[in-house]
């Protein structure tokens, strides 16, 4: 099949700090700086796109709203560490909505300094 588009690139998130927001996905998630400007930042992951942070004075944030009203992440971060994710943003006091069991794997869905809605899972397959 002849498709239009390949992959994804990078995603993209609102941040009203770039330097704060920066030091934010190092420090807690881990993941490495490439280029910082004064509007945007390039960080990488181990594998697949790159998060790039766009300064933003809107106060606007990325999520949507499931049927019941809980706010959902608009996209999903892998995982083989869920109880240490857990543990590293209870540590850094940021605001966990979910953590449990989905069948599938374990989800944990939490909130960055500047209200994005993320959220990570690990897969049964792989262990903690």
């Amino acid at each position: 099949m002849n498709h239009l588009v390949e992959n994804v690139d990078h995603v993209q998130l609102p941040v009203q700090d770039i330097p704060q927001a920066v030091e934010w996905y190092n420090k807690v998630l881990g993941l490495e700086v490439t280029t910082v400007y004064d509007h945007a930042a390039w960080l990488k992951f181990n594998s697949g796109p790159v998060l790039m942070l766009h300064r933003s004075t809107k106060n606007e944030r990325t999520f949507w709203l499931a049927e019941d009203e809980f706010p959902m992440p608009s996209f999903m971060f892998i995982t083989r560490q869920i109880e240490r994710l857990r543990d590293t943003l209870q540590d850094n006091e940021v605001h966990i909505r979910q953590y449990e069991d989905h069948g599938f794997g374990w989800v944990i869905k939490f909130v960055d300094p500047f209200g994005n809605e993320l959220g990570a899972y690990q897969p049964k397959d792989q262990p903690s």
